[in-house]
């Protein structure tokens, strides 16, 4: 059985994985991100070689390397043009990858892979147009439309995480100020909480999504950062729904690993705003894959497996 090298960069944790023609994921390992460059790649190719020794029985030596990452991708599926949230911007991945490991690589933007894995496997499998939303450090979109993950003019579709949702509002890890994501992502979310609340129950003072809403009975400053995350993503999901006429929505996330009830609110409030002939037949599910959508789709971009 066929097989290839995945990876999952994102902008707190990367994954890395073998994954067979089945779509089987095997010697899963997950590093927190290096902050810097030469941190990043070295620990990027030790995961990988550790990969492939042994590697699992009837599965052949993987012939690619597919990478789902945050970020805005080159059009010739190389680099990673534009990473707030990774140190690898502008870098030449894909030729340091063929270069270290022998393989031809592909990346491609993380919302776009975790589309791509929904598709093929996921709970809303062969549904199109497919819409895919993750909710993690950032926000990752996928949209599949006639069976292809939909790229754009210049492979940068689907950034609608630094779509403005209150114009001169909170600043986002882009360098704008009131995108979406300064409201719903993550990484913003625990920032706000450490301006508006002080240290946070982490050992470094932080706060995760999950320590908010522990404090959102005690504290107003949490409960209106809930408030306004919900209404920001509610928002965003009613509005790309109400633009594209998706078939399908999946969600997922780590926020929303986080703060499970977030789901039926966003599918609340889109029905709520979105027209009847928006809303008929739209099915909302959860990330079946989780992470793993992203290794799965990244997998299927090098098309090695032919899906």
């Amino acid at each position: 059985m066929q097989s290839v090298l995945a990876a999952d960069l994102g902008g707190t944790k990367c994954r890395f994985a073998l994954v067979a023609e089945d779509l089987s994921v095997h010697g899963v390992r997950q590093i927190a991100t290096p902050r810097q460059r030469d941190a990043f790649v070295a620990a990027m190719d030790d995961a990988f070689a550790a990969l492939l020794a042994p590697l699992p029985a009837g599965v052949a030596p993987p012939a690619a390397i597919g990478i789902g990452t945050a970020g805005v991708i080159s059009t010739d599926h190389r680099r990673i043009e534009y990473a707030p949230n990774l140190p690898v911007g502008g870098f030449d991945l894909g030729g340091h990858l063929k270069t270290r490991h022998g393989l031809p690589a592909t990346l491609l933007n993380d919302g776009r892979a975790s589309a791509m894995g929904e598709y093929v496997r996921g709970e809303a499998r062969g549904k199109d147009p497919l819409l895919v939303l993750f909710f993690g450090t950032g926000i990752g979109i996928g949209l599949v439309v006639d069976g292809r993950p939909y790229r754009g003019a210049g492979n940068a579709a689907g950034e609608v995480g630094h779509t403005i949702h209150v114009p001169d509002g909170l600043p986002c890890p882009c360098g704008r100020r009131g995108c979406f994501e300064a409201y719903c992502g993550g990484k913003p979310m625990g920032l706000r909480a450490a301006a508006e609340l002080g240290r946070g129950p982490k050992e470094d003072g932080s706060w995760s999504v999950g320590d908010v809403l522990r404090a959102a009975g005690d504290h107003p400053a949490a409960a209106r950062i809930l408030h306004d995350a919900e209404r920001a993503a509610t928002a965003m999901v009613a509005s790309l729904c109400t633009l594209l006429n998706p078939a399908a929505v999946v969600l997922g996330g780590g926020v929303m690993g986080a703060w499970p009830e977030l789901f039926s609110r966003i599918e609340e409030g889109t029905r709520q705003w979105c027209s009847e002939p928006v809303r008929r037949g739209l099915v909302f599910v959860r990330s079946r894959g989780g992470s793993d959508a992203i290794l799965w789709g990244a997998a299927a971009a090098t098309g090695v497996f032919g899906h």
